[in-house]
């Protein structure tokens, strides 16, 4: 299982254009912060068609939500799903690994009830 405390140092790590972001926030800064700040980021690319990018940060979201503790999956399914899913067209959809795939299926028949 992935330390909480080292979330925001992986990211940083895996995606460049968060580096500085990410190092910014202290070891100590809650999860959500930290995966609030990755959905943000994610959300540029999205808006720019940074398809690449997109893919990476998807894959990465997708690994710290298998690998993750309780809290960090969470605060994807809660932070990073919930502020991506209104933007997210065909196209991004696919490229969504299937744990979120699924995240996003439940988020959505949650709020249609």
């Amino acid at each position: 299982m992935l330390p909480d405390s080292k979330i925001s140092q992986l990211i940083g790590l895996q995606i460049p254009g968060l580096s500085f972001p990410m190092e910014q926030l202290t070891a100590k800064e809650k999860v959500s912060k930290v995966i609030h700040t990755f959905a943000d980021y994610t959300g540029n690319m999205i808006r720019h068609e940074q398809l690449q990018e997109v893919k990476r940060c998807f894959t990465i979201a997708g690994v710290l939500y298998r690998n993750g503790s309780n809290v960090l999956r969470n605060a994807i399914e809660s932070v990073f799903m919930y502020a991506l899913s209104p933007i997210l067209c065909t196209q991004h959809r696919d490229m969504l690994p299937s744990s979120l795939r699924i995240v996003r299926i439940q988020h959505l028949q949650t709020i249609a009830l």
